[in-house]
């Protein structure tokens, strides 16, 4: 990460990513998903994937935009 900018995408990815996991997290501990929580975790995961790709590029001097 060379600029300012790269940096402050990649502060922004972290938080997304770990708000996502925080909310993932909470869905997880419950001992019964509805059919809509499950559909939720799929997408949170997605989201979490997708920002922590977004990370390495940026860590990498990739810019995604």
């Amino acid at each position: 990460m060379e600029d300012s900018k790269s940096k402050r995408l990649y502060d922004d990815a972290r938080n997304h990513h770990a708000s996502l996991d925080l909310r993932l997290q909470m869905l997880l501990k419950k001992p019964f998903l509805t059919e809509s929580e499950e559909v939720e975790v799929r997408e949170l995961k997605k989201k979490k994937l997708y920002y922590k790709d977004l990370m390495e590029k940026l860590k990498e001097g990739k810019s995604e935009e």
